[in-house]
């Protein structure tokens, strides 16, 4: 129930004691004019008057018509204010469970794919301001592309901005399109590896094969591996939030959002393995394998936990850097401490059964969770990454 609705109940319940307690004092004044009126028809009827007493409906009548006209006037108006006010009641309830249900249903449709509407992010987008965040927010929870376009207008040297229209307008540009996009994301993310790594895939896909090796040497160079996801996350919190839904409701729909750039890099492991071969049977033996290791720097990058990482992240790693390591002699040393690759190939493979494992006892442990510690669960999710939270749930008593 939420602060209105608790604010009409109380007012009701105040209102329907009041008259109560108005009707009580208005029925005691009329069993002493009663009690007057018996104690007159037994003098006036003798004894045979004070053995019989009227029937209840017949001594009502008698009642009312003992009041005087102003009096029987009011307690009717009592009365009839209390059978307003219980009715009013009942269909504050009555109101109170519809929309308990019509959350409860607009949730699970939100879950399923259902869109906001613009109404009902226009709040959200006025107090921010339709700053990037918003505008990004906003396209992303109501399907409209047109915020976004103004993302792109207002922010155009948001990173941010820039990777969400990368695959927000993936599907309906044209491929100048997407590359202006990709090469407006790199400028404004210079740092940021994930940028060049899409950017080689694209390129490769295009059959550029000399400037997307170009990608992968300036992908290496760089220390950072960006998807913006948790701001994303708490962007979307916000506008869930302004719309009406609970502070647990819009971080569970949050922190739900696809990763698309994943499939990309997927995708380039598989280009990445067809270069080596290139390499190979042009008989250039050293860039074969610095093919290769890029491959496997891509993996670690995304297969390592860190901070904000979510488990299909680490899963997309270790899939990539497998796909890599299968092409080669398992003999052969994986680094200078003396693993071999078949060794780093069962490191994955436990790797995996593990995350398997945790994310099976977790979410098991997660539907026992009070609200208030899965609350708690979706903020150290986007602190933490997902690995870490689900440890924290396992160890809750």
């Amino acid at each position: 129930m939420n602060k209105v609705q608790t604010a009409l109940s109380l007012l009701v319940a105040l209102g329907i004691a009041g008259v109560l307690v108005m009707e009580h004092q208005a029925l005691q004044r009329e069993r002493g004019r009663q009690e007057e009126l018996r104690r007159e028809i037994q003098r006036l009827s003798g004894n045979q008057a004070q053995n019989r007493f009227p029937a209840p409906m017949v001594l009502h009548s008698n009642l009312a018509s003992s009041l005087p006209g102003d009096q029987w006037r009011e307690l009717l108006r009592l009365r009839g204010e209390v059978g307003v006010l219980r009715q009013e009641r009942a269909e504050a309830l009555h109101l109170e469970a519809d929309n308990a249900r019509l959350q409860s249903n607009w949730v699970e449709q939100l879950a399923g794919g259902k869109k906001l509407s613009l109404r009902q992010v226009a709040p959200f987008l006025e107090t921010k301001q339709r700053n990037a965040e918003s505008l990004v927010a906003a396209s992303q929870v109501t399907g409209d592309l047109s915020l976004l376009r103004e993302a792109l207008e207002k922010h155009p040297q948001d990173p941010r901005v820039n990777f969400t229209a990368c695959f927000a307008f993936k599907d309906k540009a044209l491929p100048e399109e997407r590359r202006q996009r990709l090469d407006a994301w790199k400028q404004s993310a210079p740092d940021n590896a994930l940028a060049n790594y899409l950017s080689a895939q694209d390129y490769f896909k295009s059959g550029q094969t000399d400037l997307a090796v170009q990608e992968l040497v300036a992908a290496s160079g760089k220390p950072g591996f960006q998807d913006y996801y948790p701001d994303y996350v708490r962007n979307l919190e916000d506008a869930y939030r302004a719309a009406g839904l609970s502070t647990l409701e819009a971080a569970m729909l949050a922190s739900g959002q696809p990763l698309p750039h994943l499939a990309e890099l997927k995708s380039l492991a598989g280009s990445l393995t067809q270069l080596s071969d290139l390499y190979r049977q042009a008989g250039d033996e050293a860039s074969s394998k610095a093919a290769l290791q890029m491959g496997v720097t891509l993996g670690r990058q995304l297969g390592q936990s860190s901070g904000s990482r979510s488990i299909i992240e680490e899963f997309v790693g270790i899939a990539i850097e497998r796909q890599i390591l299968e092409t080669l002699d398992p003999a052969s040393a994986y680094d200078t401490s003396g693993r071999s690759v078949k060794d780093r190939l069962k490191e994955l493979l436990q790797q995996r059964e593990d995350r398997k494992k945790l994310i099976q006892q977790g979410q098991d442990k997660l539907a026992t969770l009070s609200g208030s510690d899965l609350l708690a669960y979706y903020e150290r999710l986007k602190t933490v990454g997902e690995p870490e939270a689900l440890r924290w749930v396992m160890n809750r008593q």
